[in-house]
């Protein structure tokens, strides 16, 4: 209903402006100026609304890697089972995507009209949810087909388009209409027609996403009849654990790895990072917070995690099976998958250029060389520094943040030079001590070296030398009892290696 009195009211605005034209514009009038002024503004901005209130072509792309069901027999099994659970046909197309997250949607076709069913399950999810809590995250997913919130999804999506750019083409795009605005009654009337739209585009968000929530609570509910409560319950917390931490994976694990040219077991190193230490406590910190967060904003899609908790536990539906292998091992040809997956990410490299990599040897294959790259040509100005004078060199690092070459395509601004050149130090600093004997150690969500019972991480290191947390005399303390103040940042004689 509001789907469609958005368009009324679209249309009754778009009419009434339309007809500003033959109201003021009369053999007998005189043809005004302002009248002429009012008729051009009423002729521009209803045939603006009209125009954007035309339905676009729904352009899809897929989120992810295309998962062909007839080679993945257990987990088409899965799916089918839960499809039938609610005598829902499968989706036609389900896709791996890189997201902690599930998602069913209606793609294509023009306002939900002629599209088909996808699905799409991310590898990082399938990694951390246990078989049984798979099929919650499912069962929940299928029940948005089930109550045909998948359907009205297109229909909603396309309202809020078309209002969006109902307000974005009277707005500052329309050069004509800016013009007209200047003058006092046209500036007051427009004025009064944007902030109506506006308004009323608050109201429409408000009331869709309140549906949004609602729907939520019911797939919710039939999930928990389907799979349980207890496994919908954890799949949830899981969902929420690992989507705080999906990202700083992507981008400072895989990403460096996969632009040098190699390809690393990404279920398996997802793995690894949500068990660290400093991640895993991130996480549950992060759960915490949302378990002890009942409020939620107008604007959310989706109801406050404790709220689903409690309704979930208020139905107390078992599940008839416990499965607790990891989703992941439904997958068959995993490695295949995987890589590609990274060629969606990183499109600019073949299946050639990707090298298979072992997470034991990253910090030997990947890290050191990469590290020896980027000092090669600030050789010089290292070996004249020392280590126990870090504080200093990072003190100012304008000098070596002149010498940094511009990306191609790409000016950077004083600010990046500087953190780039922090790099260089960063990368300079461990590779001494590593020439020197000391040990690296280099997994997902953990990058250390040590030497006997000394430990150190580069990268939290050098952040407090820089903020001057840790101070100078400390640090002079640190370097006298290991033994590494006069160690030079380089060895210029290491050149050639280069």
């Amino acid at each position: 209903m509001s789907v469609i009195l958005s368009y009324l009211l679209m249309l009754a605005i778009a009419l009434a402006c339309l007809s500003l034209p033959l109201a003021l514009i009369r053999p007998d009038s005189g043809a005004a100026f302002s009248n002429l002024l009012l008729s051009a503004f009423g002729l521009v901005m209803g045939l603006t609304i009209l125009w954007s209130l035309i339905p676009r072509r729904d352009k899809f792309v897929p989120p992810g890697v295309e998962i062909d069901l007839t080679q993945q027999g257990i987990l088409s099994q899965e799916i089918a089972a839960i499809a039938a659970a609610l005598n829902e046909p499968l989706p036609a197309h389900v896709y791996l995507t890189a997201d902690a997250n599930a998602f069913v949607a209606q793609h294509g076709g023009i306002a939900g009209m002629g599209s088909r069913r996808i699905m799409g399950v991310g590898l990082p999810l399938l990694q951390t949810l246990s078989v049984s809590q798979f099929r919650a995250v499912l069962a929940h997913e299928f029940a948005h087909f089930y109550s045909g919130d998948t359907r009205l999804g297109p229909w909603v999506f396309t309202a809020r388009a078309a209002i969006l750019r109902v307000v974005k083409n009277l707005g500052n795009s329309s050069p004509v209409l800016q013009f007209l605005a200047r003058f006092g009654v046209i500036a007051l009337l427009y004025t009064l027609i944007m902030k109506g739209l506006i308004l009323y585009w608050k109201v429409f968000m408000r009331l869709t996403q309140f549906i949004a929530r609602r729907q939520e609570f019911r797939s919710d509910e039939l999930a928990c009849y389907i799979a349980g409560s207890d496994a919908l319950i954890e799949g949830l917390k899981t969902v929420h654990r690992a989507g705080i931490a999906v990202r700083a994976y992507w981008d400072t694990v895989v990403g460096p790895i996969v632009q040098n040219g190699r390809q690393p077991a990404l279920a398996e190193g997802f793995r690894q990072f949500m068990l660290t230490p400093q991640i895993s406590a991130a996480a549950a910190g992060y759960l915490t917070g949302q378990m002890n967060n009942p409020q939620t904003s107008p604007f959310d899609t989706h109801p406050p995690l404790n709220a689903r908790i409690e309704k979930a536990r208020s139905l107390g539906n078992a599940a008839l099976d416990s499965d607790n292998r990891p989703a992941v091992s439904l997958l068959a040809n995993l490695n295949n998958l995987e890589l590609a997956l990274l060629q969606k990410l990183a499109p600019n490299l073949t299946p050639a250029q990707l090298r298979p990599l072992a997470w034991e040897t990253v910090g030997n294959e990947v890290y050191i060389p990469g590290w020896r790259n980027q000092i090669a040509e600030f050789l010089p100005v290292l070996a004249e520094s020392k280590v126990g004078a870090l504080p200093d060199l990072l003190r100012d690092l304008v000098p070596i943040a002149a010498q940094l070459k511009d990306p191609p395509g790409l000016l950077l601004t004083r600010d990046q030079r500087i953190e780039r050149a922090a790099g260089v130090i960063r990368s300079a600093f461990t590779l001494a001590l590593l020439d020197h004997g000391w040990t690296l150690h280099a997994q997902p969500g953990y990058f250390f070296i040590e030497k006997d019972d000394l430990r150190l991480e580069p990268v939290s290191l050098l952040a407090k030398l820089r903020s001057g947390e840790f101070t100078r005399e400390a640090w002079s303390i640190y370097c006298e009892k290991a033994g590494i103040a006069g160690w030079p940042l380089a060895q210029q004689a290491n050149a050639a290696a280069f």
